[in-house]
């Protein structure tokens, strides 16, 4: 089911031929932190929200770049920001920005999945982006750095790259000239696939009403069969995608763009839990090298305004500093 809700006076053909960029919401928030950063720097404007059941309902105060203060500029800033907490507006779970130039479309999502729910929303996702017409999709990762195999600890980036066949050949050389390899196929372990399959059943029994007391016990072996036949099919589909550990719902969604037709670039940093804003920089660095989103005119180089813009929320990310009094 697609379930964007449009701004009022924004038009959905308007996704048609774009770019989509969004997060997984995967260890370390590493995806939504880059994120932030894209609509920090590259001022976007709301177009909608995605209401999702599927989603935890969440509403805050929308966030903006950080106003770096100064002696001279503190009146100014604080009169600034006076003025824009009174018109700034909310912040919801899921929410979709466009650039003005209209190259670029951006979900950000701010709040988890539903628990055993993450399936239903992956679904209604490619459904939005089947029927939005997007140009090609990007999807940004990050995947547990604990489980890292021999050859990705001997790498010199923690990156890590999955792409669909209908991806443009101009995409496919800028990764091979930025050096980045493909990710590794790992051995599924017997845990893994319980797991899988546990989560599977739990997909099943979610989707479908329960069958009544009254029902043929034949009838039940013949549905039965029929649901273990469709979920070795769709494990089969995911199958074919490289596992992301601790990756949420990136696997499937590639996995189900890429079985419908859908051309997407996932782009997997390997990250632990912790202070991750380093490695959000480190993502928005690689994302737009391989897309170009963020190109910085020499007048704004020379202003000292070519870096990525921090958004005011992350003032509070990790908590209040310390006195060093503390520890005297």
């Amino acid at each position: 089911m697609n379930t964007f809700i449009a701004a009022p006076g924004f038009d959905a053909s308007r996704f048609k031929g774009t770019t989509l960029i969004l997060p997984a919401v995967s260890i370390g928030n590493v995806p939504q932190l880059t994120t932030d950063l894209f609509l920090s720097t590259l001022k976007l404007d709301r177009v909608g929200c995605i209401e999702d059941e599927n989603v935890i309902a969440v509403v805050g105060p929308a966030d903006r770049p950080h106003q770096a203060s100064s002696p001279s500029s503190t009146a100014t800033a604080t009169a600034t920001a006076a003025t824009e907490s009174a018109t700034v507006g909310l912040s919801l779970a899921v929410e979709v920005f466009q650039t003005k130039d209209g190259k670029w479309t951006l979900v950000q999502q701010r709040s988890p999945t539903v628990p055993h729910r993450s399936h239903f929303y992956a679904d209604n996702l490619v459904q939005f982006i089947r029927e939005s017409e997007f140009d090609q999709v990007v999807l940004l990762a990050s995947a547990d750095g604990a489980r890292k195999i021999d050859a990705q600890l001997r790498s010199s980036t923690p990156i890590r790259y999955i792409s669909s066949p209908l991806l443009s050949k101009t995409v496919i050389d800028t990764l091979t000239g930025l050096g980045l390899d493909p990710l590794e196929r790992v051995a599924t372990t017997e845990d893994e696939r319980k797991e899988a399959m546990i989560r599977r059943r739990e997909h099943r029994m979610t989707q479908n009403e329960p069958t009544g007391a009254s029902a043929a016990v034949l009838a039940e072996r013949v549905e039965d069969m029929a649901l273990n036949a469709e979920q070795e099919e769709q494990q089969a589909i995911l199958e074919k995608i490289p596992r992301i550990p601790n990756g949420g719902i990136a696997r499937r969604l590639h996995s189900l763009c890429q079985e419908q037709g859908i051309a997407i670039l996932t782009v997997v940093l390997f990250a632990m839990e912790g202070d991750n804003a380093p490695d959000a920089v480190f993502l928005a660095n690689v994302t737009n090298a391989i897309l170009k989103i963020h190109i910085p005119t020499q007048e704004q180089l020379a202003q000292g305004e070519g870096d990525w813009k921090f958004p005011k929320s992350w003032d509070s990310l990790y908590g209040n500093t310390y006195h060093q009094d503390m520890y005297q």
